[in-house]
């Protein structure tokens, strides 16, 4: 629009010289039309002044000048002022009748001009005027490096970070939550999600939602910004953030981060809030808002979710396997809320049916939907588990890949020696064992060795063998190729957490209830090095109940992986 205004406005200055040659007017009539003109230019200036100067902030206003003038037109306004005085004065020097009555016609298209740039600039008096300007401008700054890149989806982090308008916009943000302005930040945080962005700008606007989304909880837990103002921006990012992974051929990298970034939020606001660096109040409201938004991603993903708060979360965002086990990989992690309950979900998109059971009675889902993709007579055979059992290739690689992901998920389980405040307790945040139990129950009954030897084979395997190019592990690294996100949850491969990959070879052979025998765990606990053992005791006595008050190594895995018994025992009680 400002290239046609430009050349609109040459076209208008090109007529009018015509005019000037053709009718020249007198040395009187000039001077009277300049006298009115410049009247009429200092008035219009004068106002614009004042506008600015009364509605402008740094929140509403944080690009730069340069966009705020592209959008009112006031260089070309002012550009047209002073050519008009220069031809007019000329004019009037040289006593030339052309050039000072050209000046003066100038003076007057620059009037005209001047109304419409003060129009547009009265339009931004309003913060929903500004908003606007503001939105706009930062869906073209995300567009514009989508269209550098060319049309494919991805992540563009490099280009986004060096962008200048998001690095404007980002210092805005910061500057408005460290001094817990609250009407700055609904403003900014509403410019981000209601920016109309195309959908191949869809991973460069999550990587700026996650950048904001910590920025703010950042603010809350360290610099005491209000956190009710923060948690209801933080929902409007999360929901923006699900709308947008909707829109990408593949949503499961950039869900699976969310997931992952508002588990670790949950336990680094516990931390904070136990050792007095943040407030009770707003680890609170955080610990609220992961346990509420994370039920949100667990809602876009299941195909049959129990509730639905709008018809968006009806239906799975993820339509591949492969998309469905990278993001329970990043769901399980930092023993994050609802993560028992996903399952659920997975087994119905990985099977096309429902599994029934309950894992507060002890049911393995992992264990059924081992049978139901390679069962020898319980094999599902529907369109969706041909698809799953065509992602995994072999039992053998279902098998290695669960355990990877148990490798992840009890190594970043919450550290059982930490208090939990009673103010921070919710039904899927709290230091029930039970919880705790049921939570690696999951994995404990995915037992697809059953002796000491054969774990010690499966260990091996675990940590011994590379990811085949077609594996499923394998697969899902390629699919998230390049992409960083800005959170501060940075991925670790599982072959990098020793101690927890014997730990979740281990929790396949604890006793799941209080009689079976804990021989073949024993064994297998005995046989290892002893650096080894010393390592996973300490990794238990972290995340395992009981087992810090444990001297020897093997009594410290043996004590704290009975913490799985405690699921179903309200069942056995009653049977």
């Amino acid at each position: 629009m400002q290239t046609w205004r430009q050349i609109a406005l040459f076209l208008c200055a090109a007529a009018l010289g015509l005019v000037a040659l053709d009718y020249p007017r007198a040395h009187d009539d000039v001077v009277d039309a300049t006298q009115f003109s410049i009247a009429f230019f200092a008035t219009l200036l004068t106002g614009e002044a004042v506008i600015f100067a009364l509605t402008f902030s740094a929140a509403s206003s944080w690009p730069s000048l340069r966009s705020i003038d592209s959008h009112i037109a006031f260089r070309e306004w002012v550009l047209i002022g002073w050519a008009a005085a220069l031809f007019t004065g000329c004019g009037l020097l040289a006593d030339n009748a052309e050039t000072a009555t050209y000046g003066a016609l100038l003076f007057l298209l620059a009037n005209i001009f001047g109304i419409f740039s003060f129009v547009r600039l009265f339009g931004l008096a309003s913060i929903g005027g500004r908003n606007r300007l503001l939105r706009r401008t930062l869906a073209e700054a995300l567009a514009h490096g989508v269209a550098r890149q060319g049309t494919d989806f991805g992540s563009l982090t490099h280009e986004v970070k060096n962008d200048p308008v998001v690095n404007s916009y980002l210092g805005a943000i910061s500057q408005a939550a460290t001094s817990n302005d609250p009407t700055a930040i609904r403003h900014l945080v509403d410019q981000l999600v209601e920016a109309d962005l195309p959908a191949e700008a869809g991973e460069d606007a999550i990587t700026v939602h996650l950048d904001v989304l910590h920025r703010l909880l950042r603010a809350t837990l360290v610099s005491g910004a209000d956190p009710i103002q923060i948690t209801a921006c933080a929902h409007e990012l999360i929901d923006s953030t699900i709308r947008h992974c909707r829109r990408l051929p593949d949503p499961a990298p950039p869900l699976g981060a969310l997931s992952r970034y508002l588990a670790w939020l949950a336990n680094t606001a516990l931390l904070m809030s136990v050792r007095g660096v943040a407030s009770n109040r707003a680890a609170r409201e955080l610990v609220a808002l992961t346990t509420d938004t994370r039920l949100k991603v667990l809602r876009s993903v299941d195909p049959d979710p129990k509730s639905a708060s709008n018809r968006e979360e009806l239906g799975s965002i993820l339509t591949d396997p492969l998309q469905v086990l990278s993001w329970i990989g990043d769901f399980t992690e930092f023993h994050g809320a609802h993560q028992a309950s996903a399952l659920y979900g997975v087994y119905e998109i990985l099977t096309g049916t429902k599994f029934m059971g309950n894992y507060w009675d002890g049911a393995s889902i992992l264990s059924q939907l081992r049978h139901a993709l390679y069962g020898d007579v319980d094999a599902v055979p529907t369109v969706e588990a041909d698809a799953a059992r065509n992602v995994f290739s072999s039992v053998e690689e279902y098998d290695h890949f669960w355990a990877l992901v148990s490798v992840t998920a009890l190594a970043t389980l919450r550290d059982t020696r930490v208090p939990h405040p009673p103010e921070l307790l919710r039904p899927e945040f709290t230091p029930d064992h039970q919880l705790l139990g049921a939570y690696l129950r999951t994995f404990a009954t995915h037992r697809y060795f059953s002796t000491a030897a054969q774990a010690r084979e499966a260990l091996l395997s675990l940590a011994g063998r590379a990811d085949l190019p077609g594996s499923p592990a394998a697969r899902i690294r390629n699919s998230r190729g390049g992409r960083v996100y800005l959170v501060p949850v940075p991925f670790v491969d599982p072959h990098q957490r020793p101690a927890a990959m014997i730990l979740a070879i281990a929790c396949r052979l604890a006793p799941l209830t209080p009689g079976d025998s804990d021989g073949e765990l024993r064994d297998f606990l005995t046989t290892l090095p002893s650096t080894a053992l010393t390592a996973v005791a300490r990794l238990a006595a972290r995340v395992l109940p009981g087992a810090a008050a444990e001297a020897e190594p093997v009594e410290a895995v043996t004590t704290g992986l009975k913490v799985v018994q405690l699921v179903g025992a309200h069942t056995r009680e009653g049977s």
